[in-house]
């Protein structure tokens, strides 16, 4: 008996500081503890979670949805539902492997504050003058964040995207503005964004606030889709412009609602 569990003994300190390898013979260090060597089509197949109510320690009790646990730190699991490769922080579940690299293909900006106004009015033979705003929108990129980012590395300066690879491109618009419209103007003031493409003018994206006397705030989103070119340098500008007698005055982006995207489809 004694013998037995000398070796049993024996055996648990072996596997305890013992190196493994598989998929090979030779460690390619001696820090590693387990090697998996690729040796044709051998792969790891990770344990497999068929949603995210299916991970360890899921709690739909908890805000964050997962119970904390530090001694299961570093899990990694496969979720089916969102076919992504998750891992347990200690805390909750995220995405274990974000590449940023050629095979993403976005490019999303924050939209920068700006203020507009316009002044319509007539003369006596009632034909409409204004003095109105025009100008292109500024942008920015913020660093460290998860929903702002230049995948596609064409963001050229704070008014421009370069497009570095020609195909069919989605671009998505989100802006928040606010301010007053004041007057006699049965239209509302118009708020148009023009999507400029090499100085020529490509697709257009319009809304307009509350006719009359208005103080409000206002949210415009929109989609379009354009064939761009490597090269081809895309800018967007504001329009404010009333019809009739009134005046208006709006402050434009500077808000988490605020960005534009461009996404390469084709």
């Amino acid at each position: 008996m004694k013998k037995y569990l000398a070796f049993i003994g024996m055996l648990g300190f072996m596997l305890a500081n013992s190196q493994v390898v598989i998929g090979g013979s030779t460690l390619s260090s001696t820090n590693t503890q387990l090697e998996l060597q690729n040796s044709g089509q051998k792969v790891l197949i990770l344990p497999v979670a068929e949603n995210e109510t299916v991970l360890p320690k899921y709690n739909i009790a908890q805000p964050d949805k997962y119970d904390d646990d530090a001694t299961m730190e570093a899990m990694l699991m496969y979720n089916k539902g969102e076919s992504l490769t998750k891992v347990y922080d200690g805390t909750k579940w995220k995405q274990a492997f974000n590449a940023k690299n050629k095979s993403t293909t976005w490019t999303r900006a924050s939209i920068n504050s700006t203020n507009m106004t316009c002044l319509s009015t007539s003369d006596l033979f009632g034909q409409l003058l204004q003095l109105c705003s025009s100008d292109n929108l500024k942008f920015s990129v913020p660093s460290n964040s998860s929903q702002f980012s230049d995948y596609l590395s064409v963001v050229r300066d704070s008014e421009t995207f370069r497009i570095r690879q020609k195909g069919l491109y989605r671009i998505n618009f989100n802006v928040l503005f606010s301010g007053f419209t004041a007057g006699f103007d049965f239209n509302g003031a118009r708020i148009t964004i023009v999507v400029v493409v090499n100085g020529e003018e490509k697709a257009y994206m319009s809304g307009i606030a509350s006719p009359f006397i208005n103080v409000g705030n206002y949210l415009v989103s929109t989609d379009s889709v354009l064939f761009l070119d490597v090269n081809n340098d895309v800018r967007f500008r504001l329009v404010l412009d009333g019809s009739s007698w009134s005046i208006s005055s709006y402050g434009f982006g500077g808000s988490a609602e605020s960005s534009v995207s461009i996404e390469r489809m084709l």
